[in-house]
């Protein structure tokens, strides 16, 4: 029986591939979130994403799949700074 490996160079190809299809409109997209909670009164996480979903024009889909996946690693970061310093 042959079995396949992955060499560190093949994964870090996949991981710039997958990088690569990334629109960059959803790094902006997150900013945009960030600014939005730091308002006082801010609405909900969940309608500021909708908010930014439908004014940017993102593809929802993908977009909530960004955030949710592993493209959006800080993204808890950002949203515990953004509300402690909209505080």
């Amino acid at each position: 029986m042959a079995s396949r490996v992955a060499t560190t160079d093949e994964v870090r190809t996949a991981e710039r591939h997958e990088d690569a299809e990334i629109d960059p409109a959803f790094h902006r997209a997150i900013l945009k979130i960030a600014l939005e909670l730091k308002k006082p009164n801010a609405p909900s996480y969940d309608e500021i994403v909708q908010r930014t979903i439908r004014s940017m024009r993102l593809d929802p889909t993908a977009f909530r799949r960004y955030l949710g996946e592993n493209g959006a690693r800080n993204m808890s970061l950002l949203l515990a700074t953004a509300r402690s310093f909209g505080s």
